[in-house]
């Protein structure tokens, strides 16, 4: 005795995502009424679903059960030749055991989806593009890509023709060169189309039957596209370079108020207390050699002989000085002339600062000068400031017997302010800081 179970038909030919129906038939060659309990077995048996699951047979009597097999259209239904069985295991005896096989077909099929990325591109000039091309199916795809856009842009793609196997993903770059630039306005946008046309499969794959109806030919897909070109030089630049300009002229302006002047003053103070040591270092040294000058000449002269004359040694003091200068002048009268400064005998006066005022902003001309130079030390017209203030990286020099002062030209009066009274003449301060060195010995 025996218990059997088949499978019809033997073969069959799968179209995934559509389901296929097999018929299961049982014999029960056993003495006792036994229900069987029907499962799918082999690699597909995730595909097969089983109504009834379970047969009751009588002796020597056969049932059928109705096996649908349901591929799932996806990559991966590979294409070929693969083997479904079901099982039928007693119940009762579950020694006993039969099962049915059918050999199966899984037969090609094709579906394609594209996408452009991104859809709406932004650029000035050149600009490339992506396409993905999926392969859904599960057989290779080999596809042609095309594309169109208007008199006014460019497009080409480096990879006309692809093939991506099932399942896979292909990207390819596509070109888009504007024949223009946009210098000014707004953006200009220019239209695209690309195609994604799948070629037909060559011929069945070796091994696996023709399908009874050839498959319908894809319809390309066609993906269009907006390529906004914007202008070269955009909005925010303008502001961008405004901005720096205007940071620079407020560094330059810090380095010349404040940075500078600070340097200038603590280089001062740091050699101020080193000079004036040196200098009194100095005198003291010039002091002693005179007195042991002297303590010599009266140890030659106590011997009878006489001593040769004492050159002094010669030493040099530094001394901070102010000079100030009042001038008022009326319009259209002479020029007026400040009182001169003269240098002393063997002294070298050494102008590192100068500070003017003109309270009222009148108009005319202002010189500083020294007598025994032709051209003046400062010129500037009245008009041109109210306080203004200069630091001298060289100093400016004048030698013993230089004569420093200061002209001023009234040319017209700055109206009065606020109720006060109207001025008869302009008038301007200046105060000079300078080191006067003198050399003695």
């Amino acid at each position: 005795m025996a218990t059997t179970a088949t499978m019809a038909p033997a073969t069959a030919s799968v179209t995934p995502g559509t389901p296929t129906t097999l018929t299961l038939t049982v014999l029960n060659d056993t003495l006792l009424v036994e229900s069987f309990e029907l499962t799918p077995v082999g690699p597909v048996a995730g595909w097969a679903r089983i109504e009834p699951a379970t047969l009751t047979i009588y002796p020597g009597r056969s049932e059928t059960a109705t096996v649908t097999v349901l591929a799932p259209r996806a990559p991966e239904s590979v294409v070929g030749e693969v083997a479904i069985g079901v099982r039928a295991r007693a119940v009762e005896q579950p020694d006993i055991e039969a099962a049915g096989e059918t050999l199966l077909s899984i037969l090609p099929f094709s579906e394609t989806d594209a996408e452009l990325l991104p859809r709406i591109a932004h650029g000035r000039g050149r600009k490339r593009v992506r396409i993905a091309v999926d392969n859904r199916g599960n057989q290779p795809l080999v596809a042609a890509i095309t594309g169109t856009a208007d008199d006014r842009l460019g497009l080409s793609t480096p990879t006309p023709d692809i093939q991506v196997d099932p399942g896979h993903t292909e990207f390819v770059d596509v070109d888009l060169r504007p024949r223009g630039r946009v210098w000014r306005g707004e953006a200009v946008s220019h239209q695209y189309t690309v195609s994604v046309a799948p070629e037909p499969p060559r011929g069945p794959l070796p091994g696996v039957p023709a399908p009874a109806t050839p498959p319908a030919e894809q319809v390309p897909i066609v993906l269009p596209g907006t390529y906004l070109q914007e202008r070269v030089f955009p909005k925010w630049l303008w502001k961008l370079l405004l901005a720096l300009l205007l940071l620079a002229l407020l560094l330059l302006l810090l380095w010349f108020t404040v940075l500078k002047p600070a340097i200038e003053s603590a280089a001062r103070d740091a050699v101020a207390e080193p000079l004036a040591q040196a200098s009194e270092q100095a005198e003291s040294a010039a002091q002693q050699a005179d007195q042991a000058a002297e303590k010599a000449n009266e140890a030659l002269e106590a011997v009878g002989k006489t001593p040769e004359p004492v050159q002094p040694v010669s030493t040099t003091r530094t001394d901070d000085v102010d000079i100030r200068f009042e001038l008022t002048d009326a319009p259209g009268g002479p020029t007026a002339e400040s009182d001169r400064w003269v240098v002393p005998p063997n002294a070298v006066l050494r102008v590192t600062d100068v500070l003017i005022s003109n309270p009222r902003g009148d108009f005319g001309s202002l010189t500083i000068e020294n007598a025994d130079v032709l051209a003046p030390i400062f010129t500037s017209g009245l008009e041109n400031f109210r306080d203004i203030d200069f630091h001298f990286v060289t100093p400016v020099r004048l030698a013993t017997g230089d004569q420093l002062f200061s002209t001023l030209t009234c040319t017209q009066l700055a109206p009065p302010v606020g109720g006060q009274p109207v001025p008869t003449a302009c008038g301007v301060s200046i105060l000079i800081t300078a080191e006067l060195v003198t050399t003695t010995g």
